[in-house]
């Protein structure tokens, strides 16, 4: 799934249709949607334009591209929009002491600013934060955070924040090499999401707690499936399809691993017995070892 946001960060390098010049040094915002941005070049003498962001096709924490030239940019050749002054920069003055604005992570369908990126402390011990933007008002030229410093949501990009994660999950105790093989990991937009499957509900707890560990996430979506848990459902589910009145069937699981085992009255009802089994959630193979019996008993699925 790709993200749906991405970080507009200050000081990114910025990459024209024929080169690289220049540097995203501010932008400017209309109730949080990025109106304009202005990018700076040179060292002894500075110059400055401000562009309108519609000019940009996709921009990171590691670059800005714009679909015009350096020539037709830094030639005001391309009107900026025309919006009340709000600039936002490096520069921009905090209400908190030591805090610096980096940047913000900008919607892609509506290009609007959902969190500013945010830092605290002491080079080389700064902290990356990322606020909403409705925890944030804009006056006099200050931002002013409505919540306190302590309290701020630590922000990784989404690569690290995987690796955070995935070392989180390879050192919890809790876990064993086979548990760790079938978990997937996945991270979009500060949000994790765990899918796969494990042996025991414990298990499944465990890799919770150590995701639950790790700062920064937004969210974390939990879609693992112990192997109990997934007996039950396909038990469950046979019994729903009325197979059950014509079968004897046993689940049993190992990591997502399905072997069935019974009897069943005809062989008409095998292939209907797999076809349930194979679909339930969490099922990732199913082998299928039921015997026909005419007499087997009339019994639900346990």
């Amino acid at each position: 799934m790709p993200p749906s946001r991405s970080a507009l960060r200050f000081g990114a390098p910025v990459r024209f249709s024929d080169r690289w010049q220049g540097r995203l040094s501010a932008f400017e915002i209309d109730d949080w949607s990025i109106a304009n941005i202005v990018v700076r070049h040179g060292l002894l003498r500075p110059a400055e334009v401000k562009l309108p962001f519609s000019a940009a096709s996709a921009w990171d924490d590691d670059s800005l591209t714009l679909d015009c030239t350096s020539a037709e940019a830094f030639g005001h050749q391309i009107a900026p929009v025309a919006v009340p002054p709000r600039p936002l920069s490096s520069e921009t003055p905090f209400s908190i002491p030591e805090t610096r604005l980096d940047g913000a992570l900008v919607q892609h369908s509506s290009r609007r600013a959902g969190h500013l990126l945010v830092s605290r402390g002491r080079f080389p011990m700064r902290q990356a934060y990322a606020v909403p933007v409705e925890d944030v008002a804009f006056e006099g030229g200050v931002l002013r955070l409505a919540i306190q410093a302590d309290t701020l949501p630590v922000y990784r990009r989404d690569p690290d924040l995987l690796q955070a994660v995935v070392d989180a999950l390879a050192a919890h105790p809790g876990l064993s090499s086979a548990d760790r093989r079938g978990i997937r990991e996945e991270v979009v937009d500060g949000v994790v999401r765990l899918t796969g499957n494990v042996r025991t509900p414990q298990a499944r707890a465990a890799a919770l707690a150590a995701v639950s560990a790790v700062p920064g996430p937004l969210a974390i979506q939990d879609h693992l499936i112990d192997d109990s848990q997934l007996e039950i459902d396909i038990a469950r589910a046979l019994d729903r399809a009325g197979v059950t009145r014509r079968s004897r069937v046993y689940v049993r699981a190992a990591q997502g691993e399905v072997t069935l085992s019974g009897f069943a009255d005809s062989a008409v009802v095998l292939p209907e017995i797999e076809r349930v089994a194979s679909r339930v959630e969490g099922a990732r193979s199913v082998l299928n070892r039921v015997e026909v019996r005419p007499e087997a008993p009339q019994r639900p699925a346990a």
